[in-house]
């Protein structure tokens, strides 16, 4: 059985199921044993660690600063030579202003078009086939093309993607785009009823709801 004495004489109360009375407690519980020696607390007439004062709080003025992993960056604001699609006209122009607009990912839906054709480029081969070359920057050419004619330029998205999938040797009407699933925005759904439905007036499309392009022009409509 240990004899556990507090830090404070007179203190009463308990640690676990161990009664201190008078700042004094016995018990075999190691447990409580091995808390109290950690806490300063006096077992059988020693103290293995004696309780210290509350530290000084870390001087800001101290402390330095280390940096972690690559720092964060505006491409838009900062642009470098190694940037993948990068803003056009980035670091040019306000960057938050209407003419700073970001080509995206190939085939992503979102508010520009979808460029139709290889991400890459088409090369003949020796018996007359074709075959798509891995190539990043006619990648970035026709995204970056795509953003400048529908977002700058002011352009129909049919006639843009219509001329870039001609240059592939896919023009309008050779293929029609997957509808939209049927819980996607607004914006996803009007881009595909405009390129689906050229006939139709954009700006009539763009004001319409979700729910009634999808209605109307959806697979189920008749």
């Amino acid at each position: 059985m240990a004899t556990i004495k507090a830090p404070n004489r007179e203190y009463n109360g308990r640690i676990g199921d161990v009664v201190f009375r008078d700042g004094v407690a016995e018990t075999d519980d190691q447990a409580v044993i091995q808390y109290c020696r950690g806490a300063g607390y006096e077992v059988d007439g020693t103290t293995d660690s004696p309780v210290e004062g509350t530290p000084e709080p870390a001087d800001p003025r101290d402390v330095t600063e280390e940096q972690l992993g690559t720092r964060l960056r505006d491409a838009a604001v900062d642009p470098r030579e190694t940037d993948f699609l990068p803003p056009v006209n980035a670091g040019q122009a306000n960057p938050h202003g209407p003419d700073v607009v970001a080509p995206g990912i190939h085939a992503v839906a979102g508010p520009g078009p979808i460029v139709p054709g290889p991400v890459g480029r088409l090369e003949r081969t020796e018996d007359g086939g074709q075959v798509v070359i891995t190539d990043t920057e006619e990648q970035q050419r026709r995204e970056t093309t795509a953003a400048e004619q529908v977002f700058l330029e002011r352009r129909d998205v049919p006639e843009v993607t219509a001329e870039l999938g001609a240059e592939v040797g896919q023009p309008a009407g050779d293929r029609t785009p997957e509808p939209p699933a049927g819980n996607a925005s607004q914006e996803t759904w009007a881009d595909w009823v405009i390129a689906t439905r050229p006939d139709l007036d954009e700006a009539e499309v763009r004001a319409m709801k979700r729910d009634d392009l999808r209605a109307t022009y959806g697979p189920t409509a008749e």
